[in-house]
């Protein structure tokens, strides 16, 4: 007995639909190698270019680039000024312990941020900067004594950027600049610098109150004998010219007559 015969027909609107699927897939999958094709890189940024994962030792400067798709991928990274705030412990040379509050600010060599990418990776501040930070400021902490320190700040402040400017691979870093913001000593070192600098205010103004007192007396010594040499040029003018007596009187006299007089004279001034 036979099998009887089944025709399947199939919907030719179906098949349509699947043309338009799968063209849509491709279409869809073109634009995405296509705009995976292309990538830019900001005028603050360098680029790194890595082959499955291998990094170029070549640097992308700005602009736009290709690369192929899936394959290769670029790593931007920013090249502005780094800016870091940090803290560390300090010795003087007299061992006074201390906690320094700091700023660095540096620059990036932008030609070899593939090197420093491949060699030291995305935190090179801590594992190089930080390091060469904490040796520099030992070093130098280390030769000053701890009031040499108050007193001039700005000295130690050199001494360390110099040694970071000197010590930081130059390969990677420039333009270092480094401040101190903060020293802060042991309570008991700070109240005996203050205590010193109270003492030296008040004797630096008790020195001043002498100087004062000294100046005065010594302008009133000159006065006194500037009146007592008038005086004695006066005398020995008078001395020698008794005529200047009446004329001296004739000076003092308002011009009144006493009111009480013994007898019937009047007092004479001869002032030929």
């Amino acid at each position: 007995m036979s099998q009887p015969y089944t025709n399947i027909n199939i919907n030719p609107n179906k098949k349509k639909i699947g043309h338009y699927v799968l063209w849509a897939v491709l279409v869809f999958l073109a634009i995405l190698v296509f705009s995976s094709s292309f990538y830019t890189i900001r005028s603050t940024e360098r680029g790194v270019l890595s082959t499955f994962g291998k990094m170029s030792d070549d640097v992308i400067d700005d602009g736009l680039h290709m690369k192929i798709p899936f394959i290769q991928t670029v790593k931007r990274v920013n090249v502005q000024q780094k800016k870091f705030d940090g803290k560390e412990n300090s010795y003087t040379r007299d061992v006074q312990t201390s906690e320094v509050e700091y700023t660095i600010n540096y620059d990036l060599v932008r030609e070899n941020v593939s090197k420093l990418m491949k060699n030291v990776g995305d935190d090179y501040h801590n594992r190089v900067v930080v390091p060469f930070i904490r040796s520099a400021m030992k070093e130098s902490f280390g030769n000053f004594a701890a009031t040499e320190i108050v007193e001039n700040r700005d000295a130690v402040r050199r001494e360390i950027e110099q040694t970071l400017r000197e010590t930081l691979d130059g390969n990677y870093f420039m333009n270092v600049q480094f401040q101190l913001v903060d020293i802060d000593f042991d309570d008991d070192f700070e109240n005996a610098i203050k205590e010193k600098q109270v003492a030296e205010q008040n004797a630096l103004k008790a020195k001043n109150i002498t100087i004062q007192v000294e100046e005065q007396a010594k302008q009133t010594r000159i006065k006194a004998e500037a009146d007592a040499e008038a005086m004695r040029i006066k005398a020995n003018a008078l001395e020698s010219n008794p005529k200047l007596v009446n004329y001296e009187a004739v000076q003092k006299w308002d011009g009144k007559l006493p009111q009480y007089m013994l007898g019937n004279t009047v007092p004479f001034i001869d002032l030929k």
